[in-house]
């Protein structure tokens, strides 16, 4: 464990972290952790609609939409009172002035939704916003904003996303920034600091009591796809299902999966807003009645895009719908994200030390195989049938006596790493079940005790510090 912490660190020092070698296994992982560790039960109660391409095409639309349309759409999701959705996040920021004067129309909109005549009838509307240097932390079209500065009809919410600086990904969501005289810096600020809080933390606060936040959410990405995908624009996916062949580390299963393989299908049920068109009452209804209906968008021209570790590149919504989900899922005990060069490191050591362990045993018992098998091979010698191979292979050309000892030597180091991957792999997603960490800096860590294991490294160092003189290594014997 610790040569991999070294490794760490000269990684670090020389910024190259972001390497394929260390981040190989948190990749490789991800998929492991979201069909074994991650239950389905918050699943269904999240909607995903889209506006694209589809929707454009269906209603004769460009792309930006009117404020009229977005307002006789949103109208749409609370048409019949009898299937109301729990609450509906608009994932699309109203801030830049354009001639349109429709806005009038949104913001009757939101507030026939927000506060109907009939209380009953209320639905809460949360709308995206972008920081603000004014008095409030966020803000939107003065229009759509009250005498105080706040949203008249609907409740502004952060939609920041900040990708993985080393590998792009979407391994962490914020849950609230605040500003100070520097900027705007993460988590909650101090009393009287002008704080908004992200899209799902907000929603999730109607659900679920939340204690205090603890830092940014170590985001746990769900791999058993909904099976409504109705979306035109998801219909080149498939659609995830466990499969024990993610245990093999990808660099294999590349050799038998096809080049052109699918997307993995978005975890949630994901339509196109022109779908409400075409679809009955009774589907429309299953999709909308006590949901969390998420609202966004995948137009061209429009780059609001999430890179997620189990399913690549999709519509930036979807980040919001799995932080809420993992919300729903954990409550309080959401997963904390936390880093080897932060305070946190004290809670990761304990869980990489088992998996190191356990990458170590299976180097142990691998050495107690090897010998056994050339204990073995010594004893049969002794056959006849043995011998006639023998003097076949002595026979065979110089380049065969090379190449089969060093060929049977790759293929053992091969099948060594790669059952401690599975292993190490394995143990991660169960330590998932336990510990309130994300297990992104575990997996890097366990990467480079296999980096290390792959060089062979600590017996290299033991002979230089321990044994400068050593014998050279026995050769094989002959065949």
């Amino acid at each position: 464990m610790l040569v991999s912490i070294v490794f760490l660190a000269i990684g670090d020092a020389l910024n190259a972290k972001g390497a394929v070698l260390t981040r190989f296994l948190a990749r490789a992982q991800a998929p492991l952790t979201a069909q074994w560790s991650y239950p389905p039960q918050a699943r269904d109660q999240i909607t995903v609609l889209l506006y694209d391409e589809e929707f454009l095409t269906g209603t004769g639309s460009a792309w930006p939409i009117s404020y009229g349309e977005h307002a006789s759409n949103l109208k749409r999701l609370v048409a019949d009172t009898n299937a109301l959705p729990k609450a509906i996040f608009l994932d699309i920021t109203f801030g830049q002035v354009r001639d349109d004067k429709t806005i009038s129309q949104l913001a009757e909109a939101l507030c026939e939704i927000q506060n109907p005549k009939k209380k009953e009838h209320a639905v809460p509307v949360f709308l995206a916003a972008l920081p603000s240097n004014g008095l409030t932390p966020l803000a939107v079209r003065k229009e759509l904003m009250n005498d105080k500065g706040m949203a008249a009809c609907a409740t502004l919410v952060g939609v920041d996303y900040f990708p993985d600086p080393l590998d792009g990904l979407a391994w962490t969501y914020e849950l609230s920034r605040h500003r100070t005289v520097e900027g705007w810096r993460h988590g909650p600020g101090a009393p009287g600091d002008p704080t908004y809080r992200s899209a799902a933390l907000a929603m999730a606060q109607l659900d679920k009591k939340l204690g205090p936040e603890v830092g940014p959410m170590a985001l746990v990405w769900g791999l058993n796809s909904a099976k409504e995908q109705r979306a035109a624009t998801l219909k080149n996916c498939i659609r995830g299902e466990p499969s024990w062949s993610r245990l093999i580390p990808g660099v294999l299963r590349k050799l038998w999966e096809p080049e052109d393989k699918l997307p993995l299908c978005p975890y949630h049920a994901t339509l196109s807003m022109d779908q409400l068109n075409v679809m009955n009452p009774v589907e429309i209804n299953a999709h909308l009645k006590d949901k969390f209906v998420m609202v966004g968008a995948n137009v061209p021209g429009y780059n609001d895009f999430v890179h997620s570790p189990v399913h690549g590149l999709l519509p930036g919504i979807h980040v919001h719908a799995m932080a809420l989900d993992n919300f729903l899922t954990f409550g309080d005990r959401y997963l904390v994200s936390a880093e080897w060069d932060k305070p946190s490191r004290k809670e990761l050591f304990l869980p990489s030390l088992v998996v190191v362990a356990v990458v170590f045993l299976i180097h142990l018992l691998w050495n107690l195989v090897r010998r056994r098998v050339w204990a073995f091979w010594r004893h049969l010698h002794a056959f006849q049938d043995f011998q006639r191979w023998r003097r076949r292979y002595r026979a065979s050309p110089e380049w065969a006596k090379w190449a089969t000892p060093r060929l049977l030597k790759g293929l053992g180091w091969i099948v060594r790493l790669t059952l401690q991957t599975i292993a190490a792999m394995i143990l991660i997603a169960l330590l998932q079940k336990v510990f309130r960490i994300g297990m992104v800096p575990v997996a890097e860590l366990v990467g480079m005790t296999l980096v290390a294991e792959g060089l062979d490294v600590v017996r290299r160092l033991k002979n230089f510090l321990f044994e400068p003189t050593a014998r050279p290594r026995r050769a094989t014997p002959s065949m």
